[in-house]
């Protein structure tokens, strides 16, 4: 499924699987992908590497660490990990997880894949990264920097009947739907979300959102 109009669009999950698209998502938008809800167990990671873009994880549910350009941090449920484009990266998990990632337009050389030092070099760096525990991620991001596209990126919980009250959007806002089902309305377009599926709104929107039963999501806003 994917909804297309001037001021959202909306993608389900089999419309959504494939990381490193590009030119999918609307031009008003700095995302390029927004996936959520990888699962995995106890022990799994990435390697170091980099990328010729800027990528914005969120770990959900789990424990462990993250690396930014050597310097370790640790991963708690709801940790946001700002990784810009030139910083060498890598986590490693110690219980099982759910991870949550979006990434910005390629640059450069557009590599779409991870890029690693032992075979392309060292990266040219922009700015440096930063983690959010998750303790402290209830809200707009403290000092998201120069060239963080995100103000916020956390998880949140829909209690069963509860509904956010319609309002006109003051940021480009993205939801993805990590548990239940999320009704949501556009501009008077009703649209019920499941699992895996992702709606872009555009700044200015009318939006309305809630749930019959408990949901999950994962909420990002522009800056």
């Amino acid at each position: 499924m994917v909804i297309t109009t001037d001021r959202c669009m909306i993608r389900s999950q089999n419309s959504n699987a494939i990381y490193w698209e590009q030119g999918v998502y609307p031009e008003w938008t700095v995302i390029s992908v927004f996936r959520g809800g990888f699962q995995q167990t106890r022990g799994t990671g990435v390697e170091p590497h980099y990328h010729d873009n800027d990528e914005i994880w969120l770990f959900t549910a789990g424990r462990g660490e993250v690396w930014l350009n050597g310097e370790r941090f640790d991963v708690t449920p709801n940790t946001a990990v700002y990784t810009p484009m030139g910083v060498v990266h890598r986590f490693q998990m110690f219980t099982d997880y759910e991870n949550n990632a979006l990434v910005t337009r390629l640059e450069r050389q557009k590599r779409p894949t991870h890029i690693l030092v032992e075979e392309d070099g060292p990266p040219v760096p922009t700015v440096a990264g930063f983690v959010i525990p998750g303790e402290r991620n209830a809200g707009p991001f403290p000092d998201p920097g120069p060239r963080c596209p995100l103000s916020e990126l956390r998880h949140v919980v829909f209690a069963a009947g509860s509904e956010l009250a319609e309002t006109p959007l003051p940021c480009h806002e993205h939801w993805c739907v990590l548990e239940g089902t999320v009704h949501l309305s556009v501009d008077g377009l009703e649209v019920e979300l499941s699992p895996g599926d992702v709606a872009l709104l555009r700044a200015g929107t009318v939006r309305r959102m809630g749930a019959q039963t408990r949901a999950r999501v994962v909420l990002a806003r522009e800056r």
